[in-house]
């Protein structure tokens, strides 16, 4: 189901003594989590009291992508607290609203752990990018929520389909990508190309054959056209935790490819930092499934996106067909780079926000400070029954896991 216009404010009670303003809480566990949280809290304003936190996990994200996470936001040259998993109700005491910005284990948490508290806040959850495919699994962890934030129309019927046919009662709202700044349809620039950028993403291409291919390419495009700059911006360096494993980092493939003298070395540049510091109006995008590909296009540049190893769910770029971005190596190669199609644009991501995310917020904080908001019992058991079974499968050996399996289904057993 997704949530209409609500459009609510605060007013004076008892004349001159303000209502407290609301508090919002986010709670993330990864760089691409935290850059989302902080990008989104950011575009409430300053009318919010506004906090981000981090809850300790392999995933924490460094220094270095935690400032590259949040310049232009209130977070800026600060550090957001970081809090270990058994510290989040005391840390969830007093918000109004939660946004669970983060993986879904800490996400399934965080609600449970909201769930219990005796005046309990809204509970929000969203992805930090590209949400296609919908999946059971992502829901599954945000069963306990109230609501879902989607980015595109097309995300929304996704998951309201799908929540529909898991039987969850969940809102499923539709916002802007918080770091998209254009009001509607950016507006393509038209400038000589000097720089070529790689987002890569960790989970695909798999294979790293395909890696490697795509990293040639690059090279190959660099000494054909030795005017551009050629960089691949990181997320993180090998080694560093993300919010995906990668198993083929870009960067140490290319020093292997350097070192068996397959290419110069002096073809490409890595980096990381800011996605929005490689986005200068003569840069062009490159990608095979990346967030960074909406950011290009806000920017009004333009983008390939590569289909040599598929087009699909399974590559996570699916949403990018009927786009008018969809090329292969060759063209990459050869330097063509395309602008999107204005339909496919309409559809996903780039809809004119007609009522701002805040609005849409006051009307969930009103609830939980009214304490109207209460989770079914019967769905917090389900919850709590299904974290049993995979801490289960995680701790206990198989002949173990086996014995329990038994005893619980005799149980059931009619006498």
């Amino acid at each position: 189901m997704t949530l209409g216009p609500q459009s609510t404010t605060e007013s004076p009670v008892g004349g001159d003594n303000p209502v407290r303003p609301f508090r919002v809480l986010a709670v993330a566990d990864s760089d691409s989590y935290l850059k989302f949280a902080c990008a989104t809290l950011e575009s409430l304003g300053e009318s919010w009291e506004r906090e981000v936190l981090l809850v300790r996990s392999p995933i924490l994200p460094t220094l270095e992508q935690i400032q590259a996470a949040t310049p232009g936001t209130f977070l800026a040259g600060k550090g957001p607290r970081v809090i270990p998993a058994s510290g989040l109700r005391s840390a969830l005491a007093g918000a109004d609203v939660v946004l669970a910005a983060a993986t879904g284990p800490v996400v399934e948490e965080v609600f449970t752990q909201a769930s219990r508290m005796p005046h309990r806040p809204a509970l929000l959850s969203a992805l930090p990018g590209v949400a296609f495919p919908a999946t059971r699994k992502a829901l599954n962890y945000r069963a306990l929520g109230d609501a879902f934030i989607t980015h595109s129309h097309a995300e929304c019927r996704a998951f309201s389909d799908l929540a529909d046919a898991m039987r969850l009662p969940q809102w499923i709202l539709v916002s802007r990508l918080p770091f998209l700044a254009s009001p509607g349809r950016p507006e393509p620039q038209q400038v000589p190309l000097r720089s070529v950028v790689f987002a890569p993403q960790a989970k695909v291409p798999v294979e790293r054959d395909q890696r490697v291919a795509i990293l040639q390419a690059l090279a190959a495009l660099a000494r054909r056209r030795p005017e551009l700059s050629v960089r691949v911006k990181l997320r993180a360096w090998a080694g560093e935790p993300q919010t995906h494993l990668e198993q083929y980092p870009f960067d140490q493939l290319w020093s292997d490819l350097v070192a068996a003298r397959a290419v110069a070395g002096h073809e490409l540049q890595f980096c990381t930092g800011p996605m929005s510091a490689q986005l200068t109006p003569a840069a062009a995008m490159v990608t095979v499934s990346s967030t960074a590909a909406l950011e290009a296009l806000d920017a009004g540049l333009p983008v390939l996106i590569l289909d040599d190893f598929g087009l699909s769910e399974q590559m996570l770029n699916k949403v990018f067909d009927g786009s008018g971005l969809v090329g292969n190596l060759e063209d990459l190669v050869a330097g063509r780079f395309r602008h999107p199609d204005h339909r496919w644009l309409r559809d996903n991501y780039f809809h004119a926000q007609t009522v701002p995310l805040d609005e849409l917020l006051v009307n969930f904080a009103e609830r939980a400070r009214a304490g109207k908001l209460a989770t079914d019992p019967e769905r917090l058991a389900a919850v709590q029954r299904r974290k049993l079974r995979s801490k289960l499968r995680t701790v206990l050996p198989s002949p173990a896991l086996k014995l329990v399996r038994r005893l619980r289904n005799a149980r059931r057993l009619p006498a």
